[in-house]
Parts: C-alpha cells; structure tokens; sequence
C-alpha cells in the first residue's frame, strides 16, 4: 500500500514539474530510462531554451525542491559561449554538443555534483582555463566535480592544453576524448596535462594530426586500458607503446604506415587483447614478428587496407626463450576481409579451429593449389564458425575460376591446378594456341595445293623441261619491234 502511494505521488510530482517546469515546457521531457525517478530533457536545435536556461524556475520547482533531471540534452541550442553558472541539479548526463561554444568561464559546472558524463563536442573551443571544471570545495583547498567519469572534447580547436586544466578531476575522469583537434604536436603542458589524470582508462586521438607520441606518454597513466591513434601521421609504430601498463585495446586505423617488419614490429606489451590495422591505405606488407610481441592478442583486425597483399606466415607467432618452439597468442577472432590478400599460410594462426569469429571475405584470392589448405582444412571450420560468411570467400585468380567460392570448390571435393615449374600458366596461352591451330588448318592444305600444281606444272612456274628452256629464245616477236 505504502509502495503504491509513493508511485502515485512520484506521478503527480512529475506531471506537475512537466506542466510547471519552464525547461520541459520549450522541451521534450520525459520519464528517464535509466532512473525512472527522473527526467530526461532533450531541448535538440532549440535555440528558445537559451530564455529559460539559467532561470531558477527551470531547476528549482514551486516547492523549493531541485528538478530531478538525469540527461539534459541542449545539443545544437546556440548557447555561444557558457559564461553564467549552471544551477545546482541532479543531472548525470549533460550534452553541449554545437553550440558555437568559444569561451567557457570558470566554475559553470560546479554546481553539477552528480554529473558524470559532459560533452562539449562540435564547438569553437581553443582555450580551456585551468578551472574551467572546478568544482564545490570539501577538503581544503579540494574543489572536485566528483562525479564526472567522462569527458568529451572532440571536434574543437585545441592546439594545446593548459598542464593544471584537469586539476580538479584529475583522480576522476576515466573517459578523456581530444579527437579531431589540430593538436599535431604533444608540447611539454599538454603532455603533463593528460599525464596527470592519474585513473584515466580511455584515450581517444584520432584525428589529432599527431606522428608521434612523447617519450614517457604512457608511463603515468597506469590504468590506461583504450588507446585510439586513427587517422594521424604515423608513418611507423610508437615504441612508447611499449610504457603503457595495463592498456588492453589498440586502435591504429588510418595512418600512413607502409611496412609493418621486424625491425619496426609492434613493441612488447603483454596486456593487449584487442588490435585494430584497419584502412591504412598504404599498408603492403606485414612482416615476420611483426605481432609477435603481442603475446595475449585474443581479437586482430587487419581489415580494408586496399594495399595489403602479404602477410608473413610467422606474422603472429615467436620463438620462446631457449627451447626454440614456436608459440602463437590465443587468438578467438580474426578479421581479414577487404585487403588484397591472394593466399594466406596455414602456420599463420597455430589453431583455427579454436576461432570463435573469422572473416576472410572481399580478397583477390588465388583459388590454386597453394590455398588448397583452405578448402580441405578451413572451410569445415570456417563453415561451424559462420556459413554465410564462408560462402562468401570466393576466387579472385586464375581467370577461369574468378567468382567461385570456396565453399562450391569444398562441397565438390575438388582440388586446385598448380602451376607448373616454371610458373607457366596455360589460360593466358589460349590465343596462341588458337593462332597456331589456324595456321596448321590454313596452312595443310595450301602446301598439299603447291605440290600438286608443281607435279601438273601449272602456270608454266614449275615447267623446267627442254621445251620450256627453248622458249625462253624463240619467242614470238612483238609489233613494235618489226
């Protein structure tokens, strides 16, 4: 009875701030989804929520009592710049995506204690002062917003960062996104300041410019498991990598990196789990230990680098200590689609078979008797794992078989031509031999006629007898020469 009577109230409390409650009246609110005790606000490209924003009737209702928001969505609301302090509330998500947002003043959010996520994506932001995100005071000189997990920073105009610009999260924030800011360079401030952000988890850089990173970058953050370098210069592999402690996942998308050899492999670190090499669309070559290194990878994405033609069967696997044996990591996904890869070794990965995800598709392969293996062995486990991507593995080579799957060339139990010692390849020899088989049916018959008429002395051409010597004198003398 009790539970029913407060589920009655909560009704009412929350009709009234609807029809009360200045924000939800220029807005969309709703019953939250994930705290249905609170509301969510989406004010998406309306720029009439800038009247009402700061009002204290939009936070505070007839009550005195704190509007229970959760996410407060003001994307794309021409706020400009945030210059007035956000009131007290209970929000946890607040998005400021697009807004034309240049300058930030300090202390807006410190009001903004429960606030666990704030993006400021999108926006015109190319200087934030070191408290910009300052919040209420609780231990001396401790001015926390002791909530925020994540921040977003992404798609502003941040060349630098001020190295005290996360004092106040800096033993909070988890989420940290700089992507698409023309940073191009890590300079002394900026590096101390992301170094400084002692329980970070999650790093995004894509898009940075950046070619290399810092010596020691990754030595502070010892909790660093998400690291995204997509879409920047780099022309070769970071050794800093090698500093980062517990980093578990490695985007490295999109950078201009042509060889992936021994001599330029990936560093040791023994924590990564999950790699991604995917559209860098000068990638040829993966060479022989050149994830060796990575000696837990459970998951490898190596996917639509239009280059790549050659992946050394001893890409994955090393030699361990003095015993000489081969190990490879434990890998239960392998993604290879949409490269340009023509064959691919056996000895590339120790057990397919204990795959849980593969993807082979949209590669020129050559459907002869160096991937023979792939029908007989792989396809019955490439069938188990996934059918529909099996049937999709099809030939790219030779040209009599281009458009065959695999799957058709497994099911028909058939086994692949190979060529022959010296690489000879018949299908391209069809017109000569075309050619050659015209000539013998031209030619037969034109000698057959030559000897013939040469027997019949024909056309006086073949006449060699006295007869004929004679008329080479006695011939029949012309009218003009009587």
């Amino acid at each position: 009875m009790a539970r029913l009577i407060f589920l009655m109230m909560l009704v009412m409390c929350f009709g009234l701030s609807q029809s009360e409650n200045k924000l939800c009246q220029r807005c969309k609110c709703t019953k939250s989804k994930v705290n249905e005790t609170k509301i969510d606000i989406d004010c998406t490209d309306n720029s009439a929520v800038h009247e009402v924003l700061y009002q204290q009737s939009s936070w505070i209702d007839e009550n005195n009592i704190t509007v229970p928001y959760a996410r407060v969505i003001l994307k794309g609301s021409q706020l400009g710049d945030i210059v007035t302090p956000f009131l007290p509330s209970t929000l946890t998500h607040l998005d400021l995506t697009r807004n034309g947002i240049n300058n930030i003043k300090v202390e807006c959010f410190a009001e903004l204690q429960s606030m666990d996520t704030l993006i400021l994506s999108d926006n015109n932001i190319n200087l934030l002062k070191p408290d910009v995100f300052k919040g209420k005071r609780l231990d001396g000189e401790n001015y926390p917003l002791r909530s925020l997990k994540t921040l977003k920073l992404d798609m502003n105009d941040l060349h630098t960062l001020d190295q005290d610009v996360f004092e106040h999260v800096e033993q909070i924030l988890e989420v940290l996104d700089l992507s698409y800011n023309p940073i191009k360079v890590f300079d002394l401030q900026t590096t101390i300041a992301i170094g400084s952000i002692i329980y970070l988890k999650e790093l995004y850089l894509r898009f940075t410019h950046i070619k290399e990173l810092p010596d020691h970058f990754l030595h502070t953050p010892r909790h660093l498991k998400l690291l995204d370098l997509s879409g920047n210069n780099f022309e070769k592999i970071p050794t800093g990598l090698s500093e980062a402690q517990v980093l578990e996942t490695l985007y490295f998308n999109n950078n201009p990196i042509v060889n992936i050899t021994r001599e330029s492999a990936f560093p040791n670190i023994s924590t990564l789990k999950v790699l991604y090499l995917c559209y860098n669309i000068e990638l040829e070559n993966i060479g022989a230990k050149a994830l060796s290194s990575l000696e837990n990878l459970v998951e490898l994405h190596i996917c639509n680098n239009i280059k790549l033609n050659h992946i050394d069967p001893a890409a994955l696997s090393r030699v361990e200590g003095n015993s000489e044996s081969e190990v490879w990591p434990p890998l239960k996904k392998l993604y290879l689609e949409d490269n340009k890869l023509a064959s691919l070794d056996l000895h590339l990965v120790l057990h397919w078979d204990h795959l849980e995800e593969l993807d082979l598709r949209y590669n020129p392969w050559t459907c002869e008797c160096e991937n023979q293996w792939i029908v007989d062995t792989l396809m019955p486990i490439y069938v188990k794992i996934n059918e529909t991507l099996a049937k999709e593995m099809k030939c790219g080579a030779p040209v009599e078989m281009e458009g065959v799957t695999f799957y058709d060339e497994y099911v028909a139990n058939k086994s692949m031509r190979c060529l022959d010692y010296y690489g000879n390849r018949p299908e391209r020899d069809g017109t000569v031999l075309i050619a050659v088989l015209i000539g013998l049916l031209l030619g037969i018959p034109t000698v057959l006629f030559i000897i013939f008429a040469y027997q019949r002395k024909w056309f006086g051409f073949f006449d060699s007898g006295p007869a004929a010597y004679s008329r080479q004198f006695y011939r029949r003398t012309r009218s003009d020469e009587l």
